[in-house]
Parts: C-alpha cells; structure tokens; sequence
C-alpha cells in the first residue's frame, strides 16, 4: 500500500505507520484511522461494492465504524476508525501468559456486547464472516467494538488459526449463512472462558476432524450452567439447532444480566452529572478569583481545572484514560498559577492537547450513554421474544413447525430458576415493550443533539477564551474603576462555557430520568 501514500495524501490523510491490508493514518484534525485496500476483481466488483455500502450505512455503538471510503482503479479503499484499544486476541495473550482468567462478569459483557453488534449485522442480511478474536476491538475507553469484515471477497482461510473458527459446514463445502456466525461466537466465548481454543490441532489433518466432529472440552464446573448450556446449543452440527443471535439475546441470563448493568451504568451516570453541575461551580469560583494581577495562571488554571475535574467525573468509565487526563490537567493548572506573562495565555488555551482531552471525555460519555439506549433497546426485544416463546403452544405447532417449536424451548430453558423474570414475563405488555423501545431511540436521538452543541462549545471556550478574557476583565476593572457599576458581572468566554457545562448538566439529568423510567417501565 505504501505506492499509494500519495493517493491518501490527496483525500487529506497523512500515513503513521503500515499494517495488513492497509495502514494507519491521521487526517487534518489529528484523529487515526485505519484505511484497508481491498483489491477488486471485476467479476465480484460489485458484489463487494454493494457489501461495503451496506456495512457504512450502520451505526451501531459496538461496531467500528466506517467513515470513508473512495476507489482508485481495482483498489477500493475504506476508511475506518481506530480502535486504540486493541484487539480481544491480545487481552487474551496477556491473561494465558500470567495465567490469570476473565472474570465471569467481563466474559459476560464482552458476550452480550458481541451479541448486540451481530445482531445488528444479521438484521440487516449481512454476514461477518471471520469473527474471531483478532476482529474484536477495544475502543480507548474499553468499549467492545466488531470490526474487519474483511472476507467480503469470500476469502479462504490460510492458516490453522482462522480455519479453527470456521463451522463445519463449511469445511464440508456448504454455504456461509447466519448460523456459521454463531459457531464461530460459540468459539470466540470459549476462549474468553479458556484463554485457549475451543478446536486445536497441530496439524490441518488433526484439526478437522475435531470441528466435524464437535469435540472440545467441556468448560469446567466453575462456570455457570447456562454458558455450558449455551455452547452446547452453539456448537451443534446441524445449523438449524443453533440459536440465532436474537434466540441468544433472548435467553433468561441475559436479559438479567443486561437489565443489571443498565441499572450499574445508570447509577454511575446519575453520579457524574451530579459531579458535572459541580465543576462548573468550581469554576465559577476559579473566575470570580481571577484579577489582572493573576490573569494568566487564572485563565490557565481555568483550562487545566476542566481537563482535571472532568477527567474525575468520568474515572469509573475508563482502564485509565481519564486518570492520565486527570494528571494532564493538573499539572496545567498548577503551571498556570505560576505562569506570568500574557503571551502565554494565548501559547497555552491554543493548543490542541487541552481541547482534544476534553473532547475525548465527552465521547467517552456520549458512547457510554449510547451503548446503554442499546442495550436497552436489546433488552426490550429479548423480553418481548421470552414472552413469546413462554405463550408459545408448542404441543399444537409441534406437527407443523418443528423448527419453531425447538427454537421456543432453547429461548426458555432456566426461566424457572429466575422469578423476577418469571414476573416480568407474565405481566409483560408486547405492546408495552415496544413503547420503551421507542423512548430510549428518542433519548439517543436527543443525547446527539447534546453532545453536539457540547463539542462546539469547547472549541469556542478555547480558541476565544485568551483575547476575549482579557479584554472583558480589564473592561469591567476600568467601569468601576470609573463609579460605573452598570457590568456587575464579567461577560467573560468563561462565564458562557460555565453556563453551557450546566445547561448540558441539565439536559443530561433529563435524559438520565428518562432512561431509568424506560428501565423501570421493561
């Protein structure tokens, strides 16, 4: 791909460095990419155009998204974001080298973070075709994203290590459908369960004949029953006894478990927006403090303040991210207050290092809220299909639709066990269902609207906060300075920013209220 640097320069992305199939770039505002060449041949041109087409038009808060994309003779190039996380197989590696396991509660939140995406993918008749771990990526704050369908060209695979996935209906030279997905979920949960494959050999020979065969090794007692259950469902030879990822999502367990991380995110959130309001009083503070005297280290302090006090509020969200923003800002602050000299106000809130922390904390809670309208809309689904299968008259349908009838039994296998949920069934409105459905896309469509008007409202702060301040403060020193106390208050850049951060503060908690009664409504 490096022929092409000059192509990709054109479109306005500078090359950091090469990596299969493509390479990573940045564009002019310093954001990384990931841009793959896929080689077209003319007789299946189309056919991957058109899969391309399909795969831009989603947005989906766990699957990477695609940004751009542009042909150049026989090479068509997509653009992609990148997942500064890294991949699932490397978290993998680093748990089998210190031997220390996934928690149960990890396991289960990457599973039904995957199981959301492929959704996703399948309802709109697409396929993922190489779902593995190393097609499974981490955002910079933690959330699961899939990625790489790269075998739109039908691709075979060239090592043990992808055919290890495959189905075995398709090393019996079937077709690639929905159900071959699952099996390969089934594998990709078992590593995450095992740190190690469900079907290895050393050998294609050896290797084979134990995925022909559905021999793996049983995961161990410590695990809980349904994932047992569940694998077991997966890794069936017959495609037609494989749950579907709707089935899947639609399981007892997962909805419980779905149902009780919204209310721990929810919890958290209600917490940060708390936190919020609270930050722009201290900033409040930090500018009513500020004189021509101090104005440089107030300025500064007041930018490194937001970087620092943001970055706590969103700690919980984060492997880290926000804790390295937090000692960003500090240390801003602390040589703000030290600083003298006005040039280095404008030297100082120009930068883009300030603006781009922030920036990065508020998509961080915007893809936390995201993932959560998610989830809840999932959840939603789930129950409406276990309601369903829990009034579904297996006894009649079983001599016309036998299919049907088996899929009903594998969604409400261990709902017994569950007697909250068996409550939640039984009193169960579908069409109830479907209305919360319907507010939690309203809440994501106003949370855009949100965070939208947020982004701009940093970049104005920093890019007009040095020249405006100044003028404004030393203003309203000479009007009382003059007997003219008409300007009681600074009509400062930073006034308007602390106002914008409560306003956003409010339209959250709104936002928030309405969420926890969709959650309370299902």
């Amino acid at each position: 791909m490096g022929n092409n640097q000059s192509l990709l320069e054109k479109k306005g992305y500078n090359i950091q460095n090469e990596i299969e199939n493509g390479v990573i770039a940045t564009d002019k505002d310093g954001d990384a990419f990931v841009i793959k060449e896929i080689k077209l041949e003319t007789a299946d041109a189309q056919n991957i155009l058109s899969k391309m087409r399909s795969l831009m038009e989603i947005s989906h808060p766990h699957i990477a998204s695609y940004r751009n994309s542009f042909q150049d003779g026989n090479s068509y190039y997509v653009v992609m974001d990148l997942c500064e996380g890294g991949d699932l197989s490397q978290k993998i590696r680093e748990r089998r080298k210190t031997g220390t396991p996934f928690s149960e509660e990890q396991i289960m939140d990457w599973l039904v973070e995957i199981c959301m995406a492929l959704k996703c993918v399948h309802d709109k008749n697409l396929l993922h075709r190489d779902l593995r771990p190393q097609n499974i990526f981490l955002t910079k704050f933690g959330t699961l994203c899939l990625g790489d369908f790269g075998r739109v060209t039908e691709k075979r695979p060239s090592d043990n290590g992808e055919l290890a996935y495959l189905g075995p209906e398709i090393l019996k030279g079937g077709t690639y459908n929905n159900k071959s997905d699952i099996w390969s979920l089934g594998c990709v949960l078992y590593e995450m369960c095992m740190l190690q494959s469900a079907f290895h050999a050393e050998s294609t020979v050896n290797l084979i004949p134990k995925i022909l065969g559905s021999s793996y090794p049983s995961l161990p007692a410590r695990f809980p029953p349904e994932l047992r259950d569940l694998l077991r469902d997966i890794f069936q030879q017959d495609t037609s006894r494989r749950p579907s990822v709707d089935e899947i999502l639609a399981k007892p367990f997962i909805i419980c478990f779905l149902r009780e991380k919204n209310w721990k995110t929810m919890k958290v959130l209600q917490t940060n927006v708390d936190k919020l309001k609270a930050l722009a009083d201290g900033l409040e503070r930090v500018h009513q403090g500020t004189t021509i005297g101090s104005l440089t280290g107030g300025v500064i302090g007041a930018a490194g303040g937001i970087t620092s006090i943001v970055g706590l509020i969103l700690a919980p969200f984060t492997l880290g991210a926000s804790l390295i923003v937090t000692g960003v800002g500090v240390g801003v602050a602390v040589a703000g207050g030290a600083t003298a000299g006005v040039s280095n106000i404008t030297n100082m809130v120009n930068q883009s290092t300030d603006r781009k922390a922030i920036k990065n904390i508020i998509k961080e809670f915007q893809e936390k809220m995201t993932c959560v309208v998610t989830s809840i809309q999932d959840m939603a689904r789930g129950l409406e299909a276990l309601r369903t299968s829990v009034h579904f008259d297996a006894e009649s349908y079983q001599s016309t639709n036998e299919n049907a009838s088996r899929a009903s039994a594998r969604v409400v296998r261990g709902l017994g066990g569950i007697p909250e949920l068996v409550r939640l069934v039984q009193v169960t409105n579908i069409g109830r269902v479907a209305a919360q459905a319907a507010r939690a896309v309203r809440v994501a469509e106003v949370l855009t609207g949100i965070f939208s008007a947020f982004f701009v409202a940093v970049d104005v702060f920093f890019i007009a906060v040095d020249a405006k301040e100044i003028h404004n403060i030393r203003q309203v020193k000479a009007n009382k300075q003059s007997g003219d106390t008409s300007e009681a208050e600074v009509k400062s850049e930073t006034m308007k920013f602390i106002q914008t951060i409560r306003q956003t503060a409010d339209q959250l908690q709104d936002s928030l209220d309405e969420l926890n009664s969709v959650i309370s409504d299902l």
